[in-house]
C-alpha cells in the first residue's frame, strides 16, 4: 500500500505540474500577442497620422481653417472651402475625443480627393515604424469594407499566398466608417515564440526532469518491492536454515543426556563430533551475516595474516567430503609452488567454502563432481572452483553476485542468496576479483584472483 500511494501521489504530482507549465505558457503566449496586437496598433495609427498629415501638408492650395464653432451651421461670414489650422477649445473628454475622430475623417475625405491614400506610402512609412518597434517581420496593408469583410485594396502581391497573419485594429478612412485601413503581418509567431523561447526551454527541461524523476522513481519502487520480497524469502530461509541445526543440536544433546549413549564411546564421539560440526555451520553463517552488515556500514575490516592456502583448501575439502549429503567428490589440483600467502584466513576459508557449498547444491543430483585448481597466473593467485551441474544462463551471469538474489531456485538447492555477494565481497576487499564461466547444463566455473601480497 505504501508503495502504491507513494506512486499515485507522483503521478498526481507531475501532472499538476504538467497542467501548471501548460497554463504559464498559454497565459505567456496570450501576453506575447496581445502586445504585438497593441504595438501593432499603435504602429497602424502614427503611420496613418503621418500620411495624412503628408498628404495634407503636400497641396500647398489645401490651408487649414480655424475652426470657432461647433454646431452644424456655421456663422455668416466664414470660409467654409479652405482649411489653414484646426483647433478646438475645452470640452469635456468625451465630446473631444469625438470631435478629433470625426475631424480626422473629415480631413481624410477632405485628403482624399486631391491625394487619395496610396498603400506603397503607408507600406514605406511603416516599414520605418515597423522596425524601430522591433518587429522584423514581412507585412503588408489593406482596405477593408467592414460590411462586407473584403478586401478592397492590398499591397500583397497576388502571386503570395499566407495563413498565419495578424491584423491591427481598422483604422476608418469615411464619416461612415464603410472602409479600413489595416497592417497585416505575415507569420507573428516568428516574434512571439524567440521571446517565449526561455519559458518554452524551461518549460521542456522540466518536463523531461519530472519524467526522468518519475521514470527513476518507478524504477526505484520497483526494486525497492523486490528487494522486500527477497529479503522477506531471506528471513524465512535464514530461520529454516538455523532451525535445522538447532533441532540437531536439540536430539544431540538429548541423546547424550541418555546414560547408554554416555557409555558407549563410540556414539558419545560421533554425537559430539555432530554437534561440533552444527555449531561451526551455525557460527560461520553468523560470521558470514555480520561481516556483510558492517560493510553494508562501512565497519568492516581485515585480520590479515600469512597461512598456507593449499593445507587450508585441502583441509576444508576433506571436512565437506565427510558431512555433505549426496557423497560429494572434490578433487584438488595444486599448481602452486609456494603456498603461503597473506590474507584474511576465516574470511578466504568462508569464501572457498561457500564456492564448494555452491557447487554442491546446483549439481546434478544423480552425481556431485567438484574439481578445485589452486594456480599463479601473473602476479596473482587463483582459485577455480568448476562444477559440472545445472549451469547458469548468460542472462543471469551479470546478476548472481547481487545481494538477497539466488538464480535457477530447485527443490534441492535451498539458501538465502547471498552466499556469492560474500564471494564477490571479500575478494575485492581482498584487492581481488571473481569470474564466472558456465553454461546450461554443462556446469560452471567461479574463478577467484587474489593478488600475491607477501606479510611485509
Amino acid at each position: 500500500m505504501k508503495y502504491a500511494y507513494m506512486t499515485r501521489f507522483s503521478i498526481l504530482a507531475v501532472i499538476v505540474i504538467f497542467l501548471s507549465q501548460a497554463f504559464l505558457v498559454y497565459r505567456l503566449f496570450q501576453a506575447n500577442v496581445d502586445l504585438l496586437q497593441r504595438e501593432l496598433n499603435l504602429v497602424t495609427e502614427s503611420v496613418y497620422n503621418a500620411d495624412l498629415n503628408s498628404r495634407l501638408a503636400s497641396d500647398k492650395n489645401i490651408g487649414v481653417p480655424d475652426i470657432k464653432y461647433f454646431g452644424s451651421t456655421p456663422p455668416p461670414g466664414v470660409d467654409t472651402t479652405s482649411i489653414r489650422r484646426i483647433s478646438t477649445k475645452d470640452m469635456d473628454k468625451e465630446l473631444n475625443g469625438r470631435a478629433v475622430s470625426i475631424m480626422t475623417l473629415a480631413m481624410e475625405e477632405f485628403a482624399g480627393m486631391k491625394h487619395p491614400i496610396n498603400l506603397k506610402e503607408i507600406d514605406s512609412l511603416a516599414a520605418i515604424l515597423l522596425t524601430e518597434n522591433g518587429i522584423n517581420l514581412k507585412f503588408y496593408s489593406e482596405i477593408v469594407d467592414v460590411k462586407s469583410d473584403t478586401v478592397i485594396e492590398t499591397s500583397l502581391h497576388k502571386s503570395v499566398s499566407v495563413s498565419n497573419v495578424l491584423s491591427s485594429k481598422g483604422i476608418p478612412l469615411d464619416l461612415k466608417q464603410n472602409k479600413e485601413l489595416r497592417l497585416v503581418v505575415i507569420n507573428p509567431m516568428w516574434k512571439i515564440y524567440p521571446q517565449m523561447a526561455w519559458m518554452l526551454v524551461l518549460s521542456l527541461l522540466l518536463s523531461i526532469f519530472c519524467v526522468y524523476s518519475l521514470h527513476i522513481q518507478k524504477k526505484t519502487l520497483a526494486k525497492q518491492r523486490k528487494l522486500a520480497n527477497l529479503k522477506n524469502d531471506f528471513f524465512s530461509e535464514v530461520s529454516h536454515e538455523f532451525k535445522q541445526p538447532l533441532a540437531v543440536l536439540s536430539q544431540s544433546m538429548t541423546s547424550l543426556s541418555n546414560e547408554k549413549i554416555l557409555l558407549n564411546e563410540e556414539k558419545r564421539t560421533r554425537m559430539l563430533r555432530i554437534v561440533g560440526e552444527e555449531i561451526a555451520k551455525m557460527t560461520s553463517r553468523t560470521e558470514m551475516f555480520l561481516s556483510l552488515a558492517q560493510d553494508d556500514e562501512g565497519l568492516f575490516e581485515l585480520h590479515c595474516s600469512e597461512f598456507d592456502l593449499v593445507k587450508v583448501v585441502f583441509d576444508l575439502a576433506d571436512r565437506i567430503v565427510e558431512t555433505a549429503p549426496g557423497s560429494p567428490e572434490i578433487d584438488v589440483d595444486n599448481e602452486l609452488k609456494d603456498p603461503m600467502i597473506f590474507a584474511d584466513k576465516n574470511h578466504i576459508e568462508e569464501m572457498v567454502s561457500n564456492l564448494i557449498g555452491n557447487a554442491i547444491k546446483y549439481s546434478k543430483e544423480e552425481r556431485i563432481d567438484i574439481h578445485i585448481r589452486l594456480y599463479k597466473e601473473n602476479n596473482d593467485v587463483c582459485i577455480s572452483v568448476k562444477d559440472a551441474g545445472i549451469g547458469i544462463s548468460a542472462e543471469n551471469l551479470n546478476i548472481i553476485f547481487e545481494k538477497y538474489l539466488r538464480v535457477g531456485k530447485t527443490s534441492h538447492a535451498k539458501g538465502h542468496g547471498i552466499g556469492l555477494n560474500y564471494v564477490k565481497r571479500i575478494a575485492e576487499k581482498h584487492g581481488g576479483s571473481i569470474s564466472v564461466k558456465s553454461e546450461l547444463n554443462v556446469g560452471s566455473e567461479f574463478i577467484v584472483s587474489l593478488p600475491l601480497v607477501k606479510n611485509a
